[in-house]
């Protein structure tokens, strides 16, 4: 939040800057938005499409399985709809594209400069978007666990359980990016590199330049802390 509010304000000008109120309102409206589409509403659809076939959905494999389908053509319903509604969101893409195209320029330790991103595509194998895909597939597997006793309890449990989710996500993303030579794990990352088709575009020289800028501020900024770290360590064992 703090990274997109210093890029908000630098686009919107001095005169037009975000305040404090506003970002907060921001945040808590995000966070209902994405609270009601995709606990409440693929709950709540998962229900009502049992009362349209005449008979309530009572086992947890089958109800969480119909509601993991219906959560996931949410998220990939607004990931197309944000992209034909908005000129910055496909701005905003391209620029994840070459956000993914340094980091793969630097992982493959050539110099960071466009014309070796361009023979490289947009996905990555750590990308967010894979991310969501896998809490979207995983909490299907650990919602079965829950039951389905009422919705009231069905959303407190969901809340809880998904930290739980995130962190299994996080873990097999982690773990997938250290054995991309498996044919099995390129087969389970498949899905979640079409998946940001949706949300990466071609970048131009330009964009990838200022990615790659970027890049290394942070790196340049990560051995200053190492150094400082090390120097630090090095007063305490004197």
């Amino acid at each position: 939040m703090k990274a997109l509010t210093v890029s908000t304000n630098i686009a919107l000008g001095e005169e037009e800057e975000l305040s404090r109120k506003e970002i907060a309102a921001t945040l808590i409206f995000a966070l209902v938005l994405g609270f009601g589409l995709f606990l409440v509403a693929p709950v709540l659809g998962t229900k009502g499409l049992g009362s349209l076939i005449g008979s309530s959905i009572q086992n947890p494999i089958i109800f969480n399985l119909v509601e993991g389908v219906i959560r996931i053509a949410i998220f990939v319903a607004y990931l197309v709809g944000i992209t034909f509604l908005s000129k910055d969101i496909k701005r905003f893409f391209a620029y994840h594209g070459a956000e993914h195209k340094a980091i793969k320029v630097y992982e493959r330790g050539e110099e960071l400069v466009p014309q070796n991103a361009r023979k490289l595509d947009t996905s990555h194998v750590r990308c967010g978007t894979s991310f969501v895909l896998y809490v979207l597939v995983l909490s299907i597997l650990i919602f079965s666990l829950l039951g389905v006793e009422g919705w009231l309890y069905m959303l407190v449990s969901r809340i809880i359980v998904i930290p739980i989710v995130a962190g299994l996500a996080f873990e097999f993303i982690m773990w997938s990016a250290r054995h991309q030579d498996s044919g099995l794990v390129r087969a389970l990352v498949w899905p979640g590199l079409q998946m940001q088709k949706l949300t990466t575009r071609e970048p131009s020289d330009d964009m990838v330049e200022v990615a790659m800028a970027s890049l290394g501020k942070v790196l340049a900024m990560e051995k200053e802390s190492r150094i400082e770290a090390d120097e630090a360590t090095s007063k305490l064992v004197i």
